[in-house]
């Protein structure tokens, strides 16, 4: 039979041995969300979006492929790779742009901040960045992609979509689409998806326009 003092002891021994598991399992879960947090691939899967700048915070966002719903491929997303280094791949618009566009209002050379060298490429790119107006110097095919929070596809993404155009719905017009990479001061590279043949055209000229995403 327990004594008054062996109660005790036991009492004591019994809530250190709580508290002790208790410790424990706190630090395994907070080990468990650190290592979440820091996971290469979880961290990949979030955005930093916005900066509360009157209270320092930063706000994480998923990385959610359907801003403005419907709007883009989603279930496609890992089916052409990335050449802007704006994501891994890229998302394609469900749809052309309501009108042909001209790739510039003017038959001129494409430079910074519009454009960017891309020595994997033929020629320059226009850049991926959103916060450049491209609407000032007549980028206006350029211009309408960033209106809808897209790009223009690089000719070597232009040429992915039009290998795969079954998988993007095959709802493409029977012309030619411009891609963001520059031939020359005075022309451009565009695809037709009707023959998939790539050439290069006066960035005057209007052609249609299926924008892209970084993702």
């Amino acid at each position: 039979m327990i004594n008054k003092k062996q109660f005790k002891f036991l009492a004591v021994f019994i809530v250190c041995a709580m508290a002790v598991i208790a410790g424990y399992i706190i630090f395994v879960q907070a080990q468990f969300v650190t290592e979440d947090f820091t996971a290469e691939t979880n961290i990949a899967a979030t955005w930093q979006t916005t900066v509360a700048t009157t209270t320092g915070q930063v706000t994480l966002e998923l990385r959610d492929c359907d801003v403005g719903a419907g709007v883009w491929f989603c279930n496609a997303s890992t089916t052409c790779a990335n050449y802007l280094e704006d994501g891994d791949y890229i998302l394609l618009a469900q749809a052309d742009l309501a009108t042909t566009k001209q790739w510039k209002t003017a038959n001129t050379a494409c430079n910074r901040p519009e454009c960017g060298a891309d020595g994997s490429q033929n020629g320059d790119n226009l850049v991926a960045d959103n916060t450049v107006n491209f609407a000032t110097n007549g980028y206006t095919a350029r211009n309408a992609c960033k209106d809808i929070g897209g790009r223009l596809p690089t000719k070597d993404e232009l040429n992915c979509i039009y290998t795969n155009k079954v998988t993007f719905g095959d709802s493409f017009a029977a012309g030619g689409y411009w891609s963001s990479t520059e031939y020359s001061a005075t022309s451009a590279w565009k695809q037709n998806f009707t023959t998939g043949n790539q050439t290069n055209n006066n960035k005057t000229n209007s052609h249609y326009v299926r924008c892209v995403r970084g993702w």
